[in-house]
């Protein structure tokens, strides 16, 4: 017979409830959890944009008697909300589903889960005083535990070998799920993606095959992103090229059409949706191995994206990027509105955007002109 649930708090296939950085401080009532739960919020909230969420058995109320939200929801409403200038709140009848909750939460760094004692997620357990909770874990009643934090100086009896904090030891707590935090991030892959899928109506001309350096450019920035990701691909419409100069290389071909660079972007996504995707344009002839190093040295997993603002145009740039996977919700999601750009996208999520390195680093060829521009540029800079 199944264990019944209430349809909110499955693991989703992914390794986590609603966030991919989620760590649950797990104890039964009354043995300190939220207090512990604030006091690393304290700690950590001036590095972290943190989240939180608790998962409650009882009923709860947020609205009072007589107020205009309450009063609508006494008539019947279903949903509504209310918002000032620091504050928003929903109020559903229903449950919200896993990707309502996944959406509403994606933007923070990490989130700090209350409770959720039986769910497949990392849990900092709190030892109650009876030490009831160790006899539940002995018994394989709570899993995936990280840690434990008790009111004594030591314990020594703990069902699992994990590290064990005095509760007041906040300074410790928050090194230690930093630390856990950081651990997770560093098995995300890193793989990367060329590019190539334009149709070159301007330049008249497929601006992959384009030389600059003696082989074609999409060539030049897969060898570049070889060099850093443990595997690379290029974007490609099925049947772009025939010619064998690039078709060997390990292609992804576009399953989202119509959407511009953002088709290549999401139609790699879709393929490792688990992975950290470095993507750059092949009609950026400027890019070099500092333009990479410099978006790896600052590259912060918990954000969206690393990438560069653009010095011409003012907006991040959104073709010389590291994008997290948890980027492949908020693309989706502004899909869901019509079509947009992924440097809206970025402009409109936490990011980390750089200093351009250099005032043409980031601009692209879109012209025969322009081609025969930045080739003799190129060209003269090999000289020297």
């Amino acid at each position: 017979m199944s264990k019944k649930t209430d349809g909110r708090n499955q693991d989703n296939g992914k390794g986590y409830i609603y966030h991919p950085f989620e760590i649950s401080i797990s104890g039964y009532s009354n043995s300190g959890k939220t207090t512990l739960i604030t006091r690393l919020i304290q700690n950590l909230s001036t590095e972290y944009d943190i989240g939180y969420i608790k998962h409650g058995v009882h009923k709860f109320v947020i609205d009072h008697k007589g107020k205009d939200t309450q009063r609508a929801w006494s008539s019947g409403a279903s949903r509504l909300s209310i918002s000032d200038s620091q504050h928003t709140a929903y109020i559903h009848k229903e449950p919200p589903t896993q990707i309502e909750m996944q959406n509403a939460f994606i933007d923070c760094d990490f989130v700090f889960l209350e409770g959720f004692k039986s769910m497949h997620v990392n849990k900092l357990v709190i030892i109650d005083d009876n030490k009831e909770i160790l006899d539940s874990i002995s018994r394989g009643e709570i899993g995936h535990v990280i840690g434990f934090a008790g009111q004594e100086k030591t314990v020594t009896d703990l069902p699992v070998n994990a590290p064990y904090f005095h509760r007041d030891d906040v300074s410790g707590i928050s090194l230690f799920l930093k630390q856990h935090i950081s651990t997770i991030a560093k098995k995300t892959p890193l793989l990367g993606l060329v590019l190539t899928g334009g149709y070159s109506s301007r330049m008249e001309t497929d601006k992959a095959l384009l030389e600059y350096h003696g082989k074609p450019q999409a060539r030049v920035i897969y060898d570049l992103l070889s060099k850093v990701c443990k595997r690379v691909y290029i974007s490609s419409r099925k049947d772009q090229w025939q010619d064998g100069l690039l078709n060997k290389l390990q292609q992804i071909h576009d399953v989202f059409l119509g959407l511009g660079p953002l088709s290549g972007i999401l139609s790699a996504m879709h393929t490792n949706p688990d992975a950290a995707w470095l993507v750059v344009a092949c009609d950026l002839p400027f890019v070099n191995s500092s333009t990479i190093k410099a978006l790896l040295k600052n590259r912060n997993p918990l954000k969206m994206a690393t990438c560069f603002k653009n010095v011409h145009k003012k907006f991040p740039e959104p073709l010389c990027t590291i994008y997290e996977p948890k980027m492949r919700l908020r693309f989706l999601e502004y899909l869901g509105s019509g079509p947009v750009s992924p440097r809206e996208i970025l402009r409109n999520s936490p990011v980390i955007m750089l200093d351009q390195m250099g005032k043409r680093t980031l601009e692209n060829v879109n012209s025969n002109e322009e081609y025969e521009k930045a080739k003799s540029e190129l060209s003269g800079r090999a000289r020297l």
